[in-house]
């Protein structure tokens, strides 16, 4: 049996499929079971998928109909039979010896989950997520929950983690919706009794013009409010402490939603932008005072407060910066 199991979600990806293989097939850990999912890709992502399983007897094709990511990835922890899984985006890519050190971590510690950190990867440069001294931690449920929901060190992102398959018998990723990544990690976190964090960047994580996360605003945006909402009621039931991550959380999902809603160029939805306007007005002092909030986003809040037009000025000449760093 292989000793850990990677799950690709496959979907419109093929520029990038090949770059994101190779890096999993060449892995330092050799021991390893490849899951590729085509998820109903209308590309050539199927054939190429195939053309990989006959050359690499570790490569595992399952081809289904369109379903979106979330079951895209519950197909392949079903198909899995390694004790611990990962999941790698079918157009990011991983480092060569990144399951070498998440199995060590994960195994040496007698760990749940182990996370490495990642890269932000844009056109013409690559950020490490956490730009702090290298840090080697052990944490346990609550601790870990706390750092992925603030966010700096590692996120509640699926990807760039070593998990116990046993974890997603029963939590699944949810069907149908946006962010569901919020809606699963957390409880995966939460769950554990051990997690290892190992600062060093290994995972490639790839910002694209055409990706999900700098879409146009749709309906399904809403998804990672409701996430975060969940993720609140979960910490006041069960981790009180971490209260002001939740908020800060759940409030930063407003102001994701807010930021698509007024660069919107037909918003037909004004109702729900007059109430996200008024809960983050309402909301801006809690905001001032939490200290997982930037002091860029304190300020823009501040902008907000008084003038939205000159917010939504604002926020286009950041996203045009970012445009023409991602081109």
């Amino acid at each position: 049996m292989a000793k850990v199991s990677v799950i690709v979600p496959i979907y419109k990806v093929e520029k990038y499929i090949k770059k994101c293989v190779d890096s999993i097939v060449g892995q330092t850990l050799p021991d390893i079971e490849i899951i590729l999912v085509d998820d109903g890709s209308p590309d050539d992502c199927g054939a190429i998928c195939e053309g990989y399983a006959k050359q690499d007897l570790r490569i595992k094709v399952i081809h289904k109909a369109n379903e979106g990511l979330s079951e895209a990835r519950n197909t392949g922890i079903n198909a899995a039979t390694s004790e611990y899984i990962g999941f790698v985006d079918g157009d990011d890519y991983v480092a060569p010896d990144m399951y070498e050190v998440l199995y060590k971590n994960i195994t040496e510690q007698n760990a749940d989950v182990a996370v490495c950190g990642l890269y932000d990867c844009y056109t013409d440069r690559k950020v490490p997520q956490y730009s702090g001294q290298d840090e080697f931690l052990i944490l346990n449920n609550k601790e870990a929950l706390g750092v992925a929901l603030e966010g700096v060190k590692f996120s509640v992102n699926a990807v760039n983690k070593l998990y116990k398959k046993r974890f997603f018998e029963e939590i699944k990723f949810p069907k149908g919706r946006l962010s569901e990544d919020a809606f699963t990690i957390p409880k995966v976190l939460a769950s554990a009794a051990t997690v290892v964090f190992d600062s060093s960047p290994k995972y490639y994580y790839m910002h694209r013009g055409e990706s999900i996360t700098t879409s146009a605003f749709k309906r399904q945006d809403f998804d990672v409010i409701s996430a975060y909402e969940q993720n609140l009621e979960l910490v006041k039931k069960d981790f009180a402490e971490l209260t002001k991550q939740a908020e800060f959380r759940l409030l930063w999902a407003y102001t994701y939603v807010f930021d698509k809603m007024i660069l919107s160029e037909n918003l037909e939805d004004l109702q729900s932008y007059k109430e996200i306007l008024k809960r983050l007005r309402k909301n801006t002092p809690k905001m001032l005072m939490n200290p997982c909030f930037s002091l860029k986003r304190k300020a823009a809040m501040l902008v907000l407060m008084v003038c939205s037009e000159l917010y939504k000025k604002l926020l286009r000449g950041q996203k045009s910066r970012m445009a023409r760093l991602n081109a």
